[in-house]
């Protein structure tokens, strides 16, 4: 109702706006990136819990384009990121490992139970067939939990949850504003830019003009209820050919994988 919708954008309100930007526009210089990499080398991450949730499987195909389906590249990616977060010593658990349907509500709920630190879940992004912009736009994007403050966060919200017909009533207006709060929305904003910043990286040591969709807030079901800074990744536009071609490529999904994983390791 209007209430909640009130009082759900009070709570991102109260979040300092300029901590936002600021970490959104930080570059850090050479020597300071230098000095992460020793520590990140020299951390112990044996008690560090990630759950990844490659979106959609079973009989949710998530976005396609021919006989190819968005669950099938999340899948092959999330193998891929567990691999190389296991190989840094990380403790990795996939919300699911084959081709089965898990619901919305579930995939937190598995997350919880692990008593994860991080929560990222994978996707890839579509737009239909009568957009403008539908062979047009292309690029890698991160959004963290919030209400939708563009049209363009909106409407990929509006894809990504459909899921259960019951999963606005599961989520009431105290489950949703219980799941967050300013502190966890500032770490997910974080972890977002720091993902963000890692997929680009290594996409650009093959494809040199991967579009930067930036970092984004919105309203996906799949993150609420997370009680630990969680994150969606749109991988890129399976509506786009090139972006399609891509994501189909192994040492492509393991450049984003690699990505990914420096994200979470900052």
């Amino acid at each position: 109702n209007k209430q909640t919708q009130n009082d759900i954008a009070n709570l991102f309100d109260s979040v300092d706006d300029k901590k936002l930007a600021q970490a959104s526009n930080q570059t850090k210089p050479k020597n300071e990136q230098k000095q992460e990499e020793t520590i990140v080398l020299a951390r112990d991450n044996s008690n560090r819990v990630v759950v990844l949730d490659p979106g959609h499987g079973g009989k949710d195909c998530g976005a396609q384009a021919g006989k190819i389906c968005e669950k099938t590249i999340t899948l092959a990616i999330g193998k891929l990121i567990k691999k190389t977060l296991e190989s840094r010593g990380y403790k990795v658990y996939m919300t699911r490992d084959s081709d089965s349907y898990i619901s919305l509500t579930d995939r937190t709920k598995f997350a919880n139970n692990k008593e994860a630190d991080i929560f990222v879940s994978i996707h890839a992004n579509s737009l239909p067939k009568t957009s403008k912009s539908y062979s047009v736009t292309n690029g890698i994007e991160t959004y963290f939990l919030s209400s939708a403050r563009s049209e363009r966060a909106r409407k990929v919200a509006e894809i990504e949850n459909k899921d259960d017909i019951e999963v606005m009533n599961y989520f009431s207006k105290l489950s949703f504003l219980n799941s967050i709060n300013s502190q966890r929305l500032l770490a997910s904003n974080k972890l977002a830019i720091d993902v963000q910043h890692g997929m680009l990286v290594n996409a650009r040591k093959l494809y040199s003009k991967t579009t930067d969709g930036g970092v984004r807030e919105g309203p996906f079901w799949v993150l609420v209820g997370a009680l630990m800074p969680s994150i969606l990744v749109e991988v890129g536009y399976i509506s786009h050919k090139s972006d399609l071609e891509k994501l189909q490529k192994k040492n492509y999904q393991e450049r984003l994988a690699i990505g990914i994983a420096d994200g979470i390791d900052n």
